[in-house]
């Protein structure tokens, strides 16, 4: 049974169908809003209200919608999901407005569809990074002690410039991030069997969303990477396994 706030995101139904925007800036086509990329982004040709359409050949449920590496925040746009109920687009939740360029993460009750919608709107033409929804996953147990949090684990290069004597002259600071660890402990065989390998299998490639406490801390996602290779989980217990995968990401 799965007890835990801790969620992670990394299914996105935009890879699995036709995606279409109702404006596009060829530049920056939509495809860049799902390759995971924080490097290029998807931008209309115009302001306003923009529609990114998803088709799937059959029906996939979500209950997860999240984004990262956006500008709407410094022109007050808003950012929804929809669905298709057969008769007309329904939201999944209601249109939110970032403040910042934190990465967001937001959880509801799942919806089944064939048709899917992110409506933007914007009085300026906007730039976004990173969108994607889909399952989330949720662990069995969440963090335990001993652990950093994403957003307190500044990943730091501090550059110290000294006179012959050794005074201080300044520094050159480098932000590089975070880093943290995903922890998950005493996970059930059937839940490592049914979840771990797919997990592992797009993280070895891709960014990932991180999400340790869904229900206490919401505003504390963090767009996640793995730092090396994933360490394979071990039998920790009895019919229970663990793992424990270092993480870069951003938090800001």
């Amino acid at each position: 049974m799965v007890t835990s706030a801790a969620r992670l995101g990394f299914e996105n139904l935009l890879e699995n169908g036709t995606v279409v925007a109702s404006s596009e800036n060829a530049d920056f086509p939509v495809e860049n809003a799902f390759d995971w990329l924080t490097s290029d982004f998807f931008k209309p040709a115009t302001s306003g209200t923009i529609n990114i359409d998803l088709t799937l050949t059959g029906a996939d449920s979500a209950d997860y919608f999240a984004f990262y590496g956006q500008d709407l925040y410094a022109h007050g746009g808003t950012i929804k999901l929809q669905y298709w109920d057969g008769a007309a687009y329904q939201d999944c939740f209601a249109a939110l407005t970032p403040t910042d360029n934190t990465p967001q993460f937001i959880s509801f009750a799942s919806q089944t569809s064939t048709k899917w919608r992110v409506v933007i709107t914007c009085t300026s033409v906007f730039s976004i990074a990173v969108i994607a929804f889909g399952a989330q996953l949720a662990l069995e147990y969440g963090m335990y002690l001993g652990w950093t949090p994403p957003k307190f684990g500044r990943n730091t290069q501090l550059i110290n410039s000294q006179s012959d004597g050794g005074a201080f002259l300044g520094r050159s600071i480098i932000s590089r991030g975070v880093s943290s660890t995903l922890v998950v402990q005493y996970a059930s065989d059937v839940w490592m069997r049914a979840n771990w390998l797919n997990f592992v299998r797009h993280a070895e490639q891709k960014p990932f969303f991180f999400v340790p406490n869904i229900t206490g801390y919401p505003q504390d996602c963090v767009f996640a990477y793995s730092d090396a290779a994933i360490p394979p989980p071990s039998q920790t217990h009895f019919g229970h396994m663990g793992a424990s995968v270092p993480i870069l990401g951003m938090v800001e």
